[in-house]
């Protein structure tokens, strides 16, 4: 048994280095976009400039829609390690890899040892995981947040006394205050519960004490921000980039979970269907399990034999992403990155059904293989990912500082390639065009430029300034944006071609950098 246990630790430390090594891998090697330098230029300001951009009133609602958790979290780490871009996505990291031991310590809670490991490994390998967990943003937060309650939510109920639920109402506040979408995660665990209360062979109100004890901490711990929400769900009514979200949503998601997106032209197919055939194996072997079908193992996954407790990440992946999609119907807010914490519940699911599940072995090790040479074809694809939104904001910065001459202007299309730029260069004059009012994209608000101390030109005479030489850096993208909407081409390049005569044009992958000098 010791020689088990000690084989069982090995290999967990063995994930988990590999795991964080899969996350190191070319960490600086592209740049910050738009929502990770937005991250390191907010989290570098003093925590009340902050509290202010994001709570600040702008037309009737919040001028932000986050939490600050990470952004505070992130200003003290920056304080210490700096903000290079390896330094500033090293916490992200940190906390994916710590989620790979927790979906370990989860998934051997409920399934045991094997499964644990299984868990761990596919969680380390996800390219959708890896993804967030390189990313300076909540999001690899709100996955280990969300897995922690969610561990801590299977220790208690399996415990006695009320008091091992207090870690739980500290968790759950934790997730809240992540991300506002995390109250999805306490959702399912909620349905859960009244769940395993009245099914068949149900014991009611149990843990009832314990349960009221975790939601009274975690609302006493979350009430100072729970004042503030309807006001961040009015900024989101105002104005969010978001779609409603339909079939091909539905599509993206699945893929997301399995191998993420965007992937190679060539290989988005294969992907697609192998998906949907992973999925499928799965839920169907959710189902059969549950409803103790023939030829299956003792034990397999929603048995009772299991433990009431087993079916908990059939929950935790299925209730966010369908709540949030009936939700998006009426005001539209599915964000797939949103779901992470429900991928790494999926995660569970998908090693307890091809480690201790039916599928005959031919075909699982057939689709575990395939799965495993398109996460290997997908990995160095997202490493090194450079079109939109993630060209390489460097080079156009040292491109602009060394043909910049004094008295030129610099204007950014809009926010997207502004704040990369500006977070690379921060004494290059530069400017952005503001959003077009009341507009899906006008999500900075005023407050929160304030609060950057950058501020949004409002019309090409206030950004231009006089310049006789004008450089416009623009994604290539936005042309068709704004043909959609009904302009022949972007407005503030035609303001630009009615009044300067285009000398250059420089292309960083889909990002183009025009200049533009005087008519004489």
């Amino acid at each position: 048994m010791r020689d088990l246990k000690q084989r069982e630790g090995w290999g967990v430390g063995a994930v988990l280095l590999l795991g964080l090594l899969l996350r190191l891998v070319n960490l600086g090697g592209r740049t910050l976009w738009y929502d990770e330098a937005f991250a390191v230029l907010y989290a570098e300001k003093p925590l009340a400039q902050m509290i202010y951009g994001t709570v600040a009133q702008a037309g009737g609602a919040a001028a932000d829609v986050h939490p600050l958790l990470y952004y505070f979290t992130l200003h003290y780490w920056m304080a210490f390690f700096g903000q290079s871009e390896v330094a500033v996505r090293l916490l992200s990291v940190l906390l994916g890899t710590a989620t790979i031991g927790l979906s370990y310590l989860l998934a051997r809670r409920l399934f045991g040892g094997r499964v644990g490991l299984a868990a761990a490994l596919v969680t380390a390998v996800s390219p959708f995981h890896i993804y967030y967990s390189q990313e300076t943003r909540m999001y690899a937060l709100l996955g280990f947040a969300g897995l922690l309650t969610a561990w801590l939510f299977a220790r208690a109920w399996s415990a006695d006394g009320w008091r091992s639920w207090l870690p739980v109402g500290v968790a759950g506040a934790l997730t809240l205050y992540a991300h506002n979408l995390g109250f999805l995660n306490l959702a399912a665990l909620d349905l859960w519960t009244l769940w395993a209360w009245f099914r068949p062979g149900g014991r009611p109100w149990r843990h009832l004490r314990g349960l009221v004890v975790a939601h009274a901490l975690m609302l006493l711990l979350f009430f100072p921000w729970l004042t503030l929400v309807p006001s961040q769900f009015g900024k989101i009514q105002q104005a969010y980039w978001v779609q409603r979200p339909g079939p091909v949503k539905i599509v993206q998601t699945v893929a997301f979970f399995h191998f993420n997106l965007p992937l190679q032209p060539w290989l988005m197919p294969v992907a697609i269907v192998l998906s949907f055939m992973l999925l499928v194996i799965v839920l169907f072997e959710c189902w059969g399990a549950g409803a103790g079908g023939k030829g299956r193992e003792a034990g397999s996954l929603l048995s009772l034999k299991m433990g009431e407790e087993a079916s908990l990440p059939l929950f935790l992946f299925l209730v966010p992403p369908v709540a949030l999609f009936l939700i998006s119907q009426i005001r539209p807010v599915y964000i797939v990155r949103g779901l992470l914490p429900s991928a790494l519940a999926y995660y569970l699911l998908f090693a307890a059904v091809f480690v201790r599940g039916g599928v005959p072995r031919a075909i699982r090790l057939g689709l575990l293989a395939s799965a495993a040479v398109v996460v290997a074809l997908a990995l160095p694809f997202h490493y090194t990912y450079a079109r939109f939104p993630r060209p390489p904001f460097d080079e156009v910065v040292i491109y602009l500082r060394e043909n910049y001459q004094p008295g030129d202007a610099i204007v950014h299309d809009n926010k997207l390639t502004f704040f990369p730029c500006h977070y690379y260069d921060r004494e290059l004059p530069q400017a952005f065009m503001a959003d077009p009012p009341g507009s899906g994209s006008d999500t900075l608000a005023l407050p929160t430029q304030q609060a950057l101390g950058l501020l949004a030109s409002r019309t090409m005479e206030e950004a231009t300034a006089g310049s006789q030489r004008v450089w416009f850096v623009i994604f290539q993208r936005a042309f068709a944006e704004y043909q959609e909407l009904g302009y022949p081409q972007p407005p503030h390049k035609a303001w630009l071609e009615a009044r300067f005569r285009p000398v250059t044009v420089k292309s960083f992958n889909d990002l183009d950098v025009y200049l533009y000098e005087g008519k004489r």
